[in-house]
């Protein structure tokens, strides 16, 4: 082997090195992205658990007072 055809096939390689390494640097930043944006559905849907639960226990703590409050009326007369 001559060394202009060693030189050409180290050209060779290093492009091919770069582009991979491009390629790999491109797929990395959408995953980090991709990461990004998990994060924020997930904080998201914390919020959301948070208020229904805030919800749930509301409407919990109205039903309660209804039963409450029926319960301690008289039966109904029958006509």
């Amino acid at each position: 082997m001559n060394y202009e055809q060693a030189i050409k096939e180290l050209q060779d390689t290093l492009i091919v090195i770069g582009e991979i390494e491009r390629r790999q640097s491109a797929l990395l930043r959408e995953h980090s992205e991709l990461l990004s944006e998990h994060a924020d559905m997930l904080r998201d849907t914390e919020v959301f658990r948070r208020r229904t639960d805030q919800n749930l226990a509301e409407i919990t703590d109205k039903l309660n007072g209804l039963i409450g409050y029926v319960d301690g009326m008289p039966p109904p007369r029958p006509s």
